[in-house]
């Protein structure tokens, strides 16, 4: 019991944070540089490697939340959400390939997350899902302009 409270606070603390690190990146209060940092360490503290979650298929990742089969919501959760704030700045530095396949990646984890419904006051899997294929709709567009495809 004592070690499930310590966890919960944990990943309490860890939504806070990411929390605070989405405010910065949506106002662009701070320099690229300083919010990867932010990012690389959320995900070191979170027990992943970032980079290595970039190269990753969605699948890998996958199996990194539910590696016994069944899936830990904790870490799913706070990978789901690096690879969103991941994304999300991508896409507000105009690097759209790089914003779309990270979004790709945390979809399928917050999928895994909805039927679970609200988990200790973070954001909703459905939030973020329905946030996540709206952004991904406009990268499409953008990434198929600048290949010269037509868009639609």
């Amino acid at each position: 019991m004592v070690q499930t409270d310590y966890i919960l606070r944990m990943i309490e603390q860890m939504g806070q944070m990411l929390a605070a690190l989405r405010k910065i990146i949506l106002d662009k209060s701070a320099p690229a540089e300083e919010i990867s940092d932010r990012l690389t360490s959320a995900a070191s503290t979170g027990g992943f490697n970032l980079a290595l979650a970039r190269a990753a298929s969605a699948e890998t990742i996958e199996m990194l939340v539910a590696p016994a089969g069944e899936l830990e919501p904790g870490r799913c959760w706070l990978v789901a959400e690096v690879l969103y704030l991941d994304g999300l700045q991508a896409q507000l530095e105009d690097r759209p390939e790089e914003a779309s396949e990270s979004l790709r990646k945390s979809l399928p984890l917050y999928t895994l997350l909805k039927p679970k419904g609200l988990f200790l006051g973070l954001p909703e899997a459905a939030e973020r899902i329905a946030e996540i294929e709206t952004r991904l709709d406009a990268l499409d567009e953008q990434c198929a302009q600048l290949d010269g495809r037509p868009s639609g």
